[in-house]
């Protein structure tokens, strides 16, 4: 299965990314960034007065929506591929137009009148804006083509919609980021942790991951659940992570406290407590934590199960290069309020 390549006005048609052809005809696939479907299809001309095929094609549409991270626009481009041509339908033409409903707005449709042949595509590209403020800003949409064919002697066929049943999100509020972006809210990315890169931080998520927190176990485990507001985030990691001071843990020398799941999520020490996020009245009878050998938290016995949390000492080092990817990976993958998201040791 290969899509061709082409040109519609003065835009390029992107080649499909490999996972989207080994997906081929199996419905719509997408990732964070992505959305794609590869589907065969049949138009048939028929003579209104007397009933009669004047000719059939069979063809392969390619379907493909893109966005990135760092721009409130995104494409939608289409081709159409026939296979089998018989009759009148040797001299079809293929066109189309975008649309886009939602917070949006289509700022070109791309989909002219063109012949399609065994040995030639037709193509087309819409792009579509957010149109969220800029900043603090947060809207979804769908995008849709209308694609149909004609011929110099038959009229044109019905209008057929094709409607990826994904949606695009864009937004401006998340943070370290200095633009906007946009993404595929529905998919669940992955935090991937190196254990050559940061082996006791890793150590500790894949031991709390095994004990039975949630997290782990993508795409049909129980996912994690951003929580953005920062005063919840301290309480969390107050919670997992009390100061000695405050009757907590003593930090041996070179080592602080790393809490699981992470202080920025809803499954934190203490936010999982609230019956309703973002409501936390009333909340929840307190859960206990648990650690695990070689932590050095002898406060905490250990524990399994996914209520609840964990606590490790490890290296001050590690723990501080751990939060830092992770506010990377929320930052490239716009993980705002309320978003699932997976973690992985490796």
């Amino acid at each position: 299965m290969k899509a061709d390549t082409g040109k519609v006005g003065s835009y390029t048609i992107v080649p499909l990314p490999q996972w989207c052809l080994e997906k081929a005809f199996t419905g719509w696939w997408y990732t964070r960034y992505a959305s794609c479907d590869i589907s065969e299809r049949h138009v048939a001309i028929i003579d209104v007065t007397t009933q009669q095929p004047l000719g059939t094609m069979n063809f392969v549409q390619y379907a493909y929506t893109y966005s990135t991270d760092i721009s409130s626009t995104w494409i939608n481009q289409i081709e159409v591929k026939p296979v089998t041509q018989v009759g009148v339908t040797a001299e079809a033409r293929a066109q189309g137009t975008a649309t886009c409903a939602g917070a949006c707005s289509t700022t070109s449709s791309d989909f002219p009148s063109q012949p399609v042949s065994l040995t030639k595509s037709g193509f087309g590209e819409g792009r579509f804006a957010s149109t969220i403020p800029a900043t603090g800003g947060v809207g979804s949409a769908n995008t849709t083509w209308t694609r149909w064919f004609t011929g110099t002697t038959w009229t044109a066929t019905n209008q057929v919609t094709i409607t990826p049943p994904q949606r695009v999100r864009c937004d401006s509020m998340t943070r370290g980021t200095q633009f906007p972006g946009c993404v595929f809210p529905d998919y669940a990315p992955q935090f991937n942790v190196s254990s050559a890169t940061n082996p006791n931080f890793a150590g500790h998520l894949r031991n709390a991951l095994a004990s039975g927190l949630p997290g782990g176990g993508w795409p049909n485990g129980t996912p994690l659940t951003r929580m953005m507001d920062e005063a919840d985030g301290r309480r969390n990691g107050d919670r997992a992570c009390p100061q000695a001071g405050n009757g907590g843990y003593p930090r041996p020398p070179g080592f602080s406290c790393d809490e699981y799941p992470f202080r920025s999520t809803w499954e934190g020490a203490l936010t999982q407590t609230y019956l309703s996020p973002p409501n936390p009245n009333p909340p929840m009878p307190v859960v206990p934590g648990r650690t695990f050998s070689g932590c050095q938290i002898p406060q905490l016995g250990s524990g399994t199960g996914p209520q609840g949390w964990s606590a490790c000492m490890i290296p001050a080092g590690e723990n501080s290069s751990g939060g830092g990817l992770l506010t990377s990976f929320y930052r490239s993958n716009r993980v705002i309020e309320l978003d699932h998201f997976y973690v992985y040791v490796y």
